[in-house]
């Protein structure tokens, strides 16, 4: 499953309450990027009320080789039971209707 992974760690440069408590780097590979854009194109995804595209976040605990903790992320595209989604079928050609 195509998916955009990313670390987070405690952000030891914190001075204000309005900047984040966590931040780290995140990366997709080109791929999976195009695998993501095909899954949307085909309509497999759940959304919400408000029409966004639903994703899961999975985390795991993890250790940096320099012994600092973080976590470890996974954000994939929610399609869990997803039927195609029905699109508009085109006109057949001549059919102005």
């Amino acid at each position: 499953m195509p998916a955009i992974n990313s670390s987070l760690f405690k952000n030891e440069r914190k001075e204000r309450d309005i900047q984040p408590d966590f931040t780290g780097p995140g990366q997709i590979t080109k791929a999976d990027f195009m695998a993501m854009y095909d899954q949307v194109i085909a309509n497999k995804y759940n959304e919400d009320d408000e029409g966004r595209i639903k994703v899961r976040v999975a985390g795991w605990k993890k250790q940096s080789k320099n012994g600092k903790a973080y976590i470890s992320l996974s954000l994939s595209i929610d399609d869990y039971g997803v039927e195609v989604k029905q699109t508009a079928a085109a006109p057949a050609e001549g059919d102005l209707f």
